[in-house]
């Protein structure tokens, strides 16, 4: 259910275009300020639904807003009066200081400069928007008489398809002013809050906890040991003993570490390469390093007759389909994977011949074959959940490289919603150049750290 979308189309056309007269702006412009705050506002919402303290107040303000839901069949009548668009703009006030209070100013700030509109209009929009959001939310908690945590993921599982219904050239500035980096990077899981927590009404200040009392500052007390029964069956240790003690554990945790560190490895010559280890450490799972590029310097290879010699081999899939692939590719050892059912999940991929034109999140021509394929594999596996993982290299803004990183990781699972795979099924990431595999020194080790990595999560 992509709220997102329906909203926008709720609030196009002719809302919009009356919407305009009303704050006194051009038509197109508003038009594009309500397509950029729809999902800006979802984005901000989303965040705070995300933990349990956003979620209640979330539904606080549903609730004793009365926020059913009325307000999407009313919004004509709204437009079409100014003096009900007034009352609708006040109460969205209201509600953005609740639901976003530090944001009000920066998101307006945004809209203004994204829409090319006054400030203020843009925060009369946002005012006007927010009433429609919370409203639509508060249809889902009357028809389903969800709880919190029913509203919360309702919420949640709009994170699939937040950046793909955000204007390209909005994206990072809002991922930006919401804070939302961190945020999109983690995988959707469904969230659970405690039915029976009490809801405090705003402005209650929490009854204080009673402060516990502790005289051992001001009392003296004295024990009632016999220290002269001790004495007489323990003697004290003699002074040297402890400094010997000590000396004999530092020798011999020395002698251990000459014996069993790998000083041949420490010595010997090799390329400056990040161990995968230290990838694992961030990823949290195994890294399959077969599949990253190997280093061509290494040895001689007659390439002559290769391209003759090469065969496809054909992989049937459960579902009666069939893939083409060389042998030993990400299809075949990703497909192999998959469907051996005592394997765990956690395993990372490096998903081959993905290339992307410089700086940009589009793919060159050709590098969709692998995506397609994964694709297919995911239809034939249907229980199969995957993260996908971008990472750059070092050149250019940490910053910048970061962003980017994420809108490619976004327009592969992009590429894999398109051939019908469920969103939900696919988390992202954009690790930027965080977390490389080779070194940045030379253009070989950035070819290598300009990746995407595919994560099964469930299988």
């Amino acid at each position: 259910m992509n709220l997102i979308v329906e909203l926008k189309e709720l609030l196009g056309g002719d809302i919009s275009a009356k919407a305009a007269s009303l704050v006194g702006e051009k038509e197109d412009k508003v038009k594009l300020a309500i397509e950029g705050l729809v999902p800006t506002i979802i984005g901000g919402i989303m965040k705070r639904a995300s933990n349990e303290a956003g979620a209640t107040t979330l539904m606080n303000a549903i609730q004793k807003g009365g926020h059913d839901g009325a307000i999407l069949s009313q919004i004509s009548s709204v437009v079409n009066d100014p003096e009900s668009f007034a009352k609708v703009v006040e109460k969205g006030h209201s509600l953005v200081s609740m639901l976003l209070p530090d944001k009000k100013s920066s998101i307006a700030t945004l809209i203004s400069q994204f829409a090319g509109v006054r400030n203020s209009t843009a925060t009369s929009l946002l005012a006007f928007v927010m009433p429609v959001v919370i409203g639509r939310l508060g249809k889902v908690v009357a028809s389903q008489n969800a709880d919190k945590s029913t509203l919360a993921n309702t919420v949640l599982e709009l994170k699939g398809y937040l950046l793909g219904e955000t204007p390209e050239n909005l994206q990072v500035k809002m991922i930006d002013v919401l804070g939302l980096s961190t945020f999109m990077s983690q995988e959707l899981k469904p969230v659970q809050f405690a039915s029976g927590a009490p809801l405090r009404s705003p402005g209650v200040p929490a009854p204080a906890a009673p402060k516990a009392t502790d005289d051992r500052d001001n009392v003296v007390t004295y024990s009632s040991k016999n220290y002269e029964v001790d004495d007489e069956e323990r003697q004290p240790l003699p002074k040297w003993v402890l400094p010997a003690g000590l000396i004999a554990v530092v020798v011999a945790a020395a002698v251990y570490f000459l014996a069993n560190y790998d000083w041949q490895s420490t010595f010997a010559s090799a390329p400056d390469e990040v161990d995968s280890t230290q990838v694992e450490q961030v990823t949290g799972a195994e890294i399959d390093t077969t599949a990253l590029p190997k280093d061509t310097t290494i040895a001689n290879v007659d390439s002559s007759n290769t391209a003759a010699e090469v065969k496809l081999t054909s992989i049937a899939l459960p579902n009666g389909q069939s893939i083409e692939t060389l042998p030993g590719s990400f299809v075949e050892r990703f497909t192999k994977y998959v469907a051996d059912t005592a394997s765990r999940p956690a395993q990372v991929f490096t998903l081959e011949n993905v290339n992307f034109e410089g700086n940009t999140s589009t793919l060159v021509a050709g590098s969709d074959k692998n995506v397609q394929d994964l694709a297919k594999i995911m239809t034939a596996f249907p229980k199969v959940q995957v993260k996908i993982t971008s990472h750059t290299d070092n050149a250019g803004d940490t910053l910048q490289n970061k962003k980017l990183s994420l809108k490619r990781a976004f327009a592969i699972r992009n590429m894999l919603v398109t051939n019908g795979i469920s969103a939900i099924r696919i988390d992202f990431d954009g690790k930027g150049p965080f977390v490389p595999v080779a070194s940045n020194s030379t253009e070989e080790g950035k070819a290598k750290n300009r990746r995407i990595e595919v994560k099964v999560v469930k299988k």
